[in-house]
């Protein structure tokens, strides 16, 4: 997969000069993933001592990305969301929780870096464990101003969270707006764009009585698919859209049994722990995405 996503970054020019820096860029975004998930990661499966893959890369480093307040973007906000990250990360702005690729207070759009990409002539691609729609692929190719108004559905009805409702209509083309999340990405002109998320792009897109979001971006030229052998007849020259799962793509392993993680318990300031419990392979995952061996 990134072998794929590396040969669509220069597919639509020839070999760069001395001048025009790195021909490929690969960026792998780990969601929410920070030392701690790493050390957990490498205790569990090669243990305190053992190496995992990304402890043998030559460089690392850290960068700090900050929140800011929606209402006065001069203050800082200290606890951030994957919306806000991923667009400081696709855009080098600040902006607050929640949103995508859009400024806070004023919600103005922000060019992405896979806008400015498509714009120089560079092939562009997103391949993701999530929904297409979820806010981090999303923050590289669309602009909203909160990361749940995925579909057209929620654009006219509005997102129920908890306590609260978050009202899309802003977002609306009739508004003003570019629509939804999955709307965008099916006009975007990304080269491949693989993942889940099926369900918003079954739905109609705006001011549509019959037309769908994926049937949309068949219209813009995109190859819709939605099974793994598919991958093996793409057109060489036509953009991808693959949509394997109606969300987040089934995760590897589940707990035994359909057993759940549960929160811990503080009672009266005695903390109770819960049940640990054994993994199996996760029963709903089927390999749909394997190593694209020609890529």
């Amino acid at each position: 997969l990134a072998g794929l996503l590396a040969q669509a970054c220069v597919s639509q020019q020839d070999e760069p000069s001395s001048t025009t820096g790195a021909p490929k860029v690969i960026l792998i975004i780990g969601d929410g993933m920070d030392d701690q998930q790493i050390t957990i990661a490498r205790n569990y499966l090669v243990g305190s001592g053992g190496r995992l893959t990304l402890d043998e890369l030559p460089f690392r480093g850290a960068v700090q990305v900050q929140t800011v307040d929606e209402d006065d973007p001069r203050q800082p906000v200290y606890v951030a969301d994957s919306a806000n990250t991923a667009t400081t990360m696709a855009t080098d702005e600040l902006t607050s929780t929640g949103r995508i690729a859009t400024t806070a207070g004023a919600g103005e759009d922000i060019d992405t870096i896979m806008e400015l990409a498509r714009a120089a002539g560079l092939g562009t691609g997103i391949v993701t464990t999530s929904s297409l729609t979820d806010a981090t692929p999303a923050a590289f190719v669309a602009h909203v101003s909160q990361r749940f108004c995925q579909g057209p559905a929620d654009v006219a009805q509005g997102v129920e969270r908890p306590a609260r409702v978050i009202d899309c209509s802003p977002n609306a083309k009739a508004s003003g707006g570019q629509g939804s999340i999955a709307e965008q990405i099916a006009e975007s002109g990304v080269d491949i764009l693989l993942g889940g998320g099926s369900e918003y792009f079954d739905q109609l897109v705006e001011g549509s009585t019959a037309t769908a979001v994926a049937d949309a971006a068949r219209a813009n030229g995109y190859d819709v698919i939605r099974e793994r052998d598919e991958l093996a007849n793409l057109a060489d020259e036509s953009p991808v859209l693959g949509l394997f799962s109606p969300n987040t793509m089934p995760v590897r392993m589940r707990g035994a049994g359909g057993a759940e993680a549960r929160r811990i318990e503080n009672i009266d300031g005695h903390v109770r722990l819960p049940e640990p419990f054994e993994c199996e392979p996760n029963p709903a995952l089927t390999p749909v995405l394997h190593v694209v061996s020609n890529a």
